[in-house]
């Protein structure tokens, strides 16, 4: 599947607050994925994340009709039954109690083994309704019973010489003491009980497990560590449940877990699970102190590169994310901003250590996976920048073994990346190379890709803009340009590369993409039209097809972006040549029969009588222009009749005179009103509206991105309505006729109560998003107010009484008296 970019023409409208798409909880800024490890799927979990885990844990528990769990306990009972009954049947039976599974299960012992069916009795009643917290038609746990369960079970451990059962019978009564909160108890029990059987399965791990909570509970936090650690290592059924005992209380290491481990193979458990833990501080014994002791001991753990892509992820999360942005985040530990940025300093360092330790691992001969150590090596040589080494390291991984596909295409990405990075001058050949990348990725569902995929995109955009642009910072060598792009051809390529960066799929949305309404709001009708040449000339390079296939555009699509564009300069013969070459019946469909019905020259005003020059009012008949159009649903225009309509009035106002102009300057400005984001024609002008607009929370924290940010949205006619303003200025300078000129004076002041509210926005988030009513707010805007954006309005404020339109604003209009409001406070 393509990616989905289609900018300002996309047929669909956002109405009512814009918001953003639903991303991956686990995104952060990171091109290194963790998955070209040989980590196994049930350990990607630990994968390295701003949440709690990679995974959605509430889904995986308590998801709609769940399927059967088939576990090492599901396995036992079915080799234990002869694997006479499924093991499907088994699960719903032990973990469901369904009543026809366990009748099955029942039927299937009672015969040869009623010890067996007499533990599964004793079993499906201590448990007593304990299984789906969100159920609301569970029993009640009966705590008077547990003790009596208890001792029933210490019994039936004595009694009992079937060993299968003799060890669940032991787990019972370390459990249920757990259940009791006798910790103590529960300690002794294991050791009393489960400790001396000669033989142990993981029942006897899933006692320990009870063991290491009741030491957790009593204080003995390394004991607890080592405990858990072994439950981890070595039994699959109670993996998540150790790993979490730790997690949830931001237990970290701690030395004397060690003492406790009798085997390089205890001690690398301690090691590998206290590695795996988030908010390891660096210093001190770190998660590569702790990687390099599991290599040591362990050389085949199976979470060495687990860890090892952990740590390159948890310091690209520090060192690409800004300190505003670590605030401003969800994560369940927030430490304050001045740890971070000293996090932040510390990330150059340690990545200089994770690359030594790469090239250790690459040539350590106990390591079987070189392919990814080579890899690693050659990602933290990029981020370093040295982009030699990080060429030949990756030449090295690409001649060692790779069975696993994410690293294949791992290396791959990384090659891209290192192309962007050391391309100066764009030639034939780094085209050639650079389109079968963009191919291969253009279409995915990591997140890692998506980031390697979008930030080349932005670099190439601004090499073909500005070709002798200095580098300056990471992903950002689209500032500081110096030279105009050469060619036409070369604009268009940039606006493609930045048209790649959009949303990558109708299922898939990334943070790291650009949204393309930002796209279609900032392109010039310039580079639109040098595209339209691109996309039209004959004989394209084999990169240009493919550029332009990657884009999904079309000469339509572009041609009816052109005309927006052109309207949103305000050149309207030139937008109406465009929308007259876009299919006519595309004006016929959605969403302009939806969007473009109201008459494009009418604002809605309440109905004037008619007035003479010296204001005296005539009969409702008589007209001299001064009635306000009506709003009818039927919009007797078509998006290429109101821009030839516009062009035409412009040219009429130039040799007109007296009301004649006003009345044609006032279409103007009605038309230009219109268009903006107030009017009812704003979709000949963008293909989306909201009422989150304008755009002012959403800015860059950098404090000079932040002010051209804001110089923008201040110069953006689209919310400041400064053109109509112009036009409604010069229809009541030329006006003879009273009510005309105060029908225009009064729309130019509520176009400078735009540009006042736009700017207020931004005052607003430049005051710490101080509350509209604060009291020294309200102060400072009225000053504002006063200084910067009252010419208009004192011009109509003064002269509002001189003709009927006062007298009948007040009476059709609840809103004119508000209006007059400030003219009042303002001392006119």
């Amino acid at each position: 599947m393509g990616r989905f970019r289609r900018p300002a023409f996309m047929l669909f409208v956002l109405i009512g607050f814009a918001c953003g798409p639903s991303f991956d909880p686990n995104e952060f800024m990171s091109f290194f994925m963790p998955e070209a490890g040989n980590a196994r799927p049930e350990d990607s979990r630990y994968i390295f994340t701003p949440q709690f885990y990679n995974d959605a844990e509430s889904y995986e528990q308590y998801g709609q009709a769940p399927a059967p769990v088939i576990d090492e306990n599901i396995e036992a009972w079915g080799n234990y039954t002869g694997n006479k009954l499924p093991d499907t049947l088994i699960s719903r039976a032990l973990y469901d109690e369904e009543s026809t599974a366990v009748r099955a299960l029942r039927s299937g012992l009672e015969r040869e083994n009623p010890d067996a069916v007499a533990y599964l009795t004793f079993a499906w009643a201590a448990d007593n309704g304990q299984g789906d917290p969100w159920n609301p038609n569970a029993s009640k746990v009966d705590s008077t019973r547990v003790p009596q369960a208890l001792d029933e079970a210490k019994k039936r451990y004595q009694t009992t010489t079937d060993a299968f059962l003799k060890e669940r019978y032991a787990f019972q009564t370390v459990k249920l003491a757990s259940e009791m909160g006798n910790s103590k108890q529960a300690q002794q029990l294991y050791d009393q009980l489960v400790n001396p059987l000669p033989k142990k399965t993981f029942i006897s791990d899933w006692a320990l497990c009870r063991r290491a909570g009741a030491s957790l509970v009593l204080g003995d936090t390394a004991k607890a560590i080592y405990e858990f650690a072994q439950v981890f290592d070595r039994c699959p059924s109670r993996r998540k449940a150790a790993e979490t005992s730790l997690r949830k209380y931001g237990i970290q290491f701690r030395e004397k877990a060690l003492q406790y481990a009798k085997t390089d193979g205890e001690r690398a458990a301690v090691y590998a699970l206290c590695a795996i833990q988030p908010g390891i501080p660096l210093g001190g014994t770190g998660a590569l102190v702790m990687l390099r002791e599991v290599v040591r001991l362990t050389p085949k753990n199976p979470l060495i590169e687990l860890i090892m892509a952990r740590e390159i992820n948890r310091n690209e999360y520090y060192f690409f994310m800004t300190d505003d942005e670590y605030t401003r985040n969800n994560m369940r530990v927030t430490p304050d901003s001045s740890g971070f940025v000293n996090r932040k300093s510390q990330a150059p360092a340690y990545f200089d250590e994770l690359r030594s330790f790469a090239l250790e691992s690459a040539n350590n001969k106990a390591l079987a996976d070189p392919a990814f150590w080579y890899t690693a090596a050659a990602y933290l040589d990029y981020l370093g920048k040295d982009y030699s080494a990080a060429q030949t390291h990756l030449d090295q991984a690409d001649q060692s073994p790779a069975t696993n596909k994410t690293l294949t295409a791992q290396i791959a990405v990384q090659r891209m990346l290192l192309l962007s990075a050391q391309t100066e001058a764009i030639t034939s050949e780094t085209e050639k190379q650079l389109i079968g990348y963009l191919e291969a990725f253009d279409s995915t569902g990591n997140f890692r890709i998506n980031n390697a995929y979008v930030a080349v995109c932005k670099q190439f955009a601004t090499k073909y803009t500005y070709q002798d642009a200095p580098k300056s910072g990471w992903l950002s060598s689209c500032s500081r340009a110096k030279t105009q792009p050469k060619t036409g051809n070369d604009r268009a390529k940039a606006y493609l590369f930045t048209i790649l960066t959009a949303q990558p799929g109708a299922d898939s949305y990334f943070a790291s993409t650009v949204d393309p309404h930002a796209i279609d709001d900032t392109v010039s009708s310039v580079t639109i039209q040098q595209t339209v040449r691109f996309i039209s000339q004959p004989n394209q390079t084999d990169f240009d097809k493919r550029l332009i296939r990657l884009s999904t555009l079309t000469i339509d699509q572009l041609t009816l972006l052109l005309g927006r564009r052109l309207m949103m300069e305000h050149r309207y013969a030139e937008a109406a040549d465009a929308f007259g070459k876009v299919d006519p019946n595309l004006w016929q469909n959605e969403p302009f029969t939806r969007y473009f019905t109201i008459n494009p020259f009418a604002i809605k005003m309440p109905r004037l009588v008619a007035v003479d020059q010296a204001g005296g009012a005539k009969t409702a008949s008589a007209s001299t222009g001064v009635n306000f159009p009506a709003e009818p649903q039927s919009n007797p225009y078509t998006p290429v009749q109101f821009a030839r309509h516009m062009a035409d009035l412009e040219k009429q106002a130039q040799s007109a005179t007296g009301d004649q102009a006003a009345e044609l300057y006032y279409q103007l400005g009605c038309g230009a009103w219109n268009v903006s984001w107030y009017g009812n024609s704003w979709l000949l002008v963008k293909s989306y509206w909201s009422a989150g607009e304008p755009p002012v929370y959403d800015v860059p924290t950098d404090p000079v991105a932040k002010q051209k940010r804001f110089d923008a949205l201040m110069n953006t006619d689209y919310y400041t309505t400064s053109h109509a303003k112009g036009y409604f200025e010069q229809s009541a300078k030329a006006a003879k006729t009273p009510a005309l000129a105060d029908r225009s004076a009064y729309l130019a002041a509520r176009c400078e109560a735009h540009a006042f509210a736009v700017q207020r926005s931004i005052e607003q988030i430049r005051n710490g998003y101080v509350y509209e009513e604060d009291s020294t707010f309200v102060k400072n805007m009225l000053t504002l107010r006063k200084t910067k954006y009252a010419r208009a309005y004192n011009e109509f404020f003064k002269n509002r009484q001189r003709s009927l339109f006062e007298k009948e604003m007040i009476r059709e209009c609840a809103m004119y008296k508000n209006f007059l409001t400030f003219g009042e406070e303002n001392g006119n």
